[in-house]
């Protein structure tokens, strides 16, 4: 039976020998920009999977206490999903004060809480990314964490003040205000931290000058 290589190399052989000489040329150029074409192709698709950024799992915490379940809960998401964890220490700020200058005692306790929390995250092989958010209210800091930060979940504890959670009735109005998902549980809050989830250290990622918010000296 008769081949497609087998015509080809036949329509070569009856040609002159410049013209044969120049339909090889042209076949090896044809098959180099196809090439080159594909290679390109490819690059440009791995290039745009390195350039995607991770996922990231806000962690809304109220400060009054470690809500360990939701802590290690958003470890697991962050681990199962390779994402970045964005603990948020929500900080009611009076009137009376600016948004970006907390009270010393205020912003040097929601400094401890975050940094507590940053080391269970860390000790648990996730990337952390953490931050205090104030507002006039804890439901005005949450607006704010939302609207200022990408994220593609939001975990939050719930309890009482005394849990480190959010009430019943924050807990209602987060569900009707804010979009995307939300994970709730239940703050099982410990004022003491235990042994945090499988031991894995990783480097923890920098705060940015422009979302992080320390307390002033």
């Amino acid at each position: 039976m008769t081949t497609t290589m087998d015509l080809l190399a036949f329509s070569f052989l009856s040609l002159p020998p410049l013209a044969e000489a120049g339909a090889v040329l042209a076949t090896l150029v044809l098959g180099g920009a196809v090439g080159a074409g594909v290679v390109a192709w490819l690059t440009r698709r791995r290039r745009a999977r390195g350039t995607t950024p991770p996922g990231r799992i806000l962690l809304a915490l109220t400060g009054d206490g470690l809500p360990c379940a939701a802590i290690d809960a958003a470890a697991r998401l962050a681990r199962a999903d390779h994402a970045v964890v964005v603990p948020a220490v929500l900080l009611p700020t009076p009137y009376g004060l600016a948004l970006d200058r907390p009270s010393p005692d205020s912003g040097s306790d929601a400094m401890d809480l975050l940094e507590a929390v940053e080391r269970r995250l860390t000790s648990a092989g996730v990337q952390v990314d953490g931050r205090v958010v104030q507002g006039r209210t804890r439901r005005h800091a949450i607006r704010r964490l939302v609207e200022q930060e990408r994220h593609d979940r939001l975990v939050v504890p719930a309890g009482g003040a005394d849990d480190g959670g959010l009430s019943a009735d924050d807990v209602g109005w987060l569900l009707g205000h804010v979009d995307g998902e939300v994970l709730v549980l239940r703050a099982d809050a410990q004022h003491t931290m235990p042994a945090a989830i499988s031991p894995a250290p990783v480097a923890r990622r920098g705060r940015s000058a422009a979302t992080s918010r320390r307390a002033p000296a």
